[in-house]
């Protein structure tokens, strides 16, 4: 009798994975067919990751180089393209999605397994991120695959399973060192749950950690050779030395967690917040996902108070909080509050696919601002692109990152070099540390915005405009860029 209980257990267990299996799928495949067809131009962040895989390394001025590995592997299977650049996005959120299928099961069981597959892959943030390609995309993965593991781990001795965690867990460590905040999470739910501090606090614990710091080293012996300029560039992000102590910062972050995590989803995890504090919840499954959730957020909320945050940065901790909330939201009014969310969430994804395919659309919807940096570059590109061959020039020089970030894809083809005009000598971005204008350079195509001509045009001998190009982008605004023929640059001018 039991064993055919268990049998008809397991039996649905492999039904309800083959339904999230088939709509995670179903949704990845529309995500890969509109970037094919979508019109939407990189963001200058993708830009600067493209070019990054241009010379794949273990490390890179902002950022650890997990991010410039995948896109030179999508590119080169399947070329330059945006939507090349970008195909890494859908399929790893699909990875995350079915991992999610089995970390809910593992706590939960397998219908919140499914219904936390298809609240993921759904989720507005994650539709957002689906459409281009960031360094959250390879840590969500990579923190979806270190907590299933983890939660494997606490139920299976064999040791693959700490191995799994650990190799997750580096692979995070080199996607973006927010990955720490896993050992924070953990940490918290082995003091919170018994059973948890068993792995935690053990060999096995340390193991994982361990292996997360051995693949993470040589991206650590990058940035002593290179004079730690990824633990700088975070320092500057965090920019602790200016700090504003401002609490309308952080409400204006949690108030953007509403847009990542979806409002009811968030409204849920609020108030399973509640619940926590107030020592109502007992369920060591809600106290372990809590522990694991909670990190990101209470520290990127801080970091809004005391400086400044962006919305995405808590997102890792919505890996534990979509399986917690969506069992809590099953049991809320019969699941209507659950269902509710993932129609919001459907259309969200569904206006994100006609973004892609149509961006004025975003202006329609009065989002338009929000994708503004991720229009009108192409044009821009091909204009210089083809008032580089008209001329001598040595070389194509911009002053400002996301010019210079779009330039080096949007104008291939060139047969000069990209070169980056700083107003000291001092590192601030990956292009500045490899890619400076030399003092003597003799002639060059300049392409600056017009804000930056008298700071930038003293430093050279002569400088003749060529034309000004503007480009109607979103949020009815333009982006105008002007082209000057500069002779002989002279280095930066102090004063």
């Amino acid at each position: 009798m039991n064993d055919a209980r268990m049998n008809d257990a397991k039996t649905e267990e492999q039904r309800l994975y083959r339904l999230a299996l088939g709509v995670v799928g179903a949704i990845t495949l529309i995500r890969v067919l509109i970037l094919i067809v979508g019109r939407l131009e990189i963001h200058p962040d993708e830009g600067q990751y493209w070019w990054w895989a241009q010379t794949p390394a273990f490390g890179y001025f902002s950022k650890p180089p997990m991010i410039a590995w995948i896109i030179w592997l999508t590119t080169s299977v399947f070329g330059d393209g945006e939507w090349a650049l970008r195909i890494g996005s859908p399929l790893l959120h699909a990875g995350a999605a079915l991992l999610l299928f089995g970390i809910g099961r593992l706590a939960y069981g397998a219908r919140v397994g499914l219904l936390s597959a298809i609240a993921y892959v759904t989720l507005p943030g994650v539709s957002y991120s689906s459409c281009l390609i960031s360094t959250d995309v390879p840590l969500l993965f990579f923190w979806a695959l270190a907590l299933y593991a983890f939660l494997r781990a606490l139920y299976d001795r064999r040791w693959i399973w700490v191995i799994v965690c650990g190799l997750a867990v580096g692979g995070g460590l080199l996607s973006k060192y927010a990955m720490f905040y896993f050992v924070a999470g953990a940490v918290l739910a082995g003091l919170a749950v018994p059973k948890v501090r068993a792995l935690v606090f053990s060999r096995r614990g340390f193991t994982i950690l361990a292996i997360g710091l051995l693949l993470l080293m040589p991206n650590i012996v990058w940035n002593v050779m290179h004079g730690f300029p990824t633990v700088a560039h975070t320092e500057v992000n965090a920019n602790w030395g200016h700090a504003r102590y401002n609490l309308m910062n952080a409400l204006d972050f949690l108030a953007g967690q509403f847009g990542v995590f979806g409002p009811l989803m968030m409204a849920g995890l609020l108030w399973i917040v509640w619940r926590l504090a107030c020592g109502s919840v007992r369920d060591p499954s809600d106290v372990m996902l809590a522990a694991f959730a909670l990190p990101p957020l209470v520290l990127m909320f801080g970091q809004a108070f005391i400086s400044d945050a962006n919305a995405n940065w808590g997102a890792t901790a919505y890996i534990a909080a979509t399986p917690l909330v969506v069992n809590a939201l099953l049991k809320l009014w019969k699941a209507r509050v659950l269902w509710a969310s993932l129609g919001f969430h459907a259309l969200a994804e569904v206006a994100m696919w006609a973004i892609m395919v149509s961006p004025p659309f975003a202006d329609s919807l009065g989002v338009g601002n929000a994708f503004k940096r991720m229009e009108g570059w192409r044009e821009l590109g091909q204009a210089v692109l083809q008032e580089s061959r008209r001329s001598t020039y040595v070389a194509i020089v911009a002053a400002n990152r996301s010019v210079i970030a779009e330039l080096v894809y949007y104008a291939r083809g060139r047969v000069i070099p990209m070169r980056m005009w700083d107003k000291d000598t001092h590192d601030d971005d990956h292009f500045q540390m490899t890619m400076r204008l030399k003092p003597g350079t003799p002639h060059v195509l300049l392409v600056i915005a017009p804000d930056e001509d008298v700071e930038v045009l003293s430093t050279f001998r002569s400088a003749t405009p060529i034309r000004t190009i503007v480009i109607p982008i979103g949020g009815h605004r333009q982006r105008i860029a002007q082209l000057y023929d500069a002779r002989d640059y002279l280095g930066p001018q102090t004063h």
